[in-house]
């Protein structure tokens, strides 16, 4: 049981090093105040060129990735990991080290993956082509796909308990990101305009 607390902890500390603080100490430049005032990749990127996206992406996502990959050394159980996947992702996105002002915590779920299981990764990555490509909405594509990652996680684990906790961390995304997905969602559905025909 102590063990299990020490990588709650662990996972919710770790998830508080955020890619965009550091790259804004190392720039000198806190970016999060310019574009749309996100600390993720994308505004770093935008503000801070794509070096500055690939650094942050990077940190962002190699947090994630390492919780998952310690826990399957120590021969977690499934819904300790899912736990932490949760916790982790929830420091990211609400930080105490930061005042509880982080990211969306994309990055560090999309690194949780890439250790957790191949299968999630090759579904996340197939329906977010598909759906993107369809919609012409990266968000739209994204966000999509997340609801069936819960299926493919049973199947992989079999563990009901640890498949709620995933629902959970993506019930957390989706509030997070609620408007960029409205946003997504109008933008699609908006009626399209016909051009005035002039007339010779």
């Amino acid at each position: 049981m102590i063990i299990n607390i020490i990588y709650f902890i662990f996972a919710y500390l770790l998830g508080n090093v955020l890619g965009g603080k550091i790259i804004s100490i190392l720039y000198k430049e806190d970016f999060s105040q310019y574009g749309s005032g996100n600390i993720g990749a994308r505004n770093a990127g935008r503000i801070l060129g794509p070096k500055a996206f690939l650094f942050v992406a990077t940190v962002d996502i190699f947090k994630g990735f390492l919780i998952v990959i310690m826990l399957k050394l120590f021969n977690a159980e499934a819904k300790i990991i899912a736990i932490c996947i949760l916790l982790v992702v929830l420091g990211h996105i609400k930080p105490i080290a930061f005042g509880l002002k982080g990211g969306k915590g994309v990055a560090t779920f999309v690194g949780t993956l890439l250790a957790l299981s191949p299968n999630l990764v090759f579904v996340l990555i197939l329906g977010f082509l598909l759906i993107s490509f369809i919609t012409r909405s990266t968000t739209i594509g994204f966000y999509s796909t997340l609801p069936s990652l819960i299926y493919i996680h049973y199947l992989d684990f079999r563990s009901l308990t640890a498949s709620a906790v995933l629902a959970l961390v993506l019930a957390l995304l989706f509030f997070v990101a609620r408007e960029d997905i409205k946003k997504a969602f109008k933008k699609y559905f908006a009626p399209v305009r016909k051009r005035p025909v002039k007339r010779t």
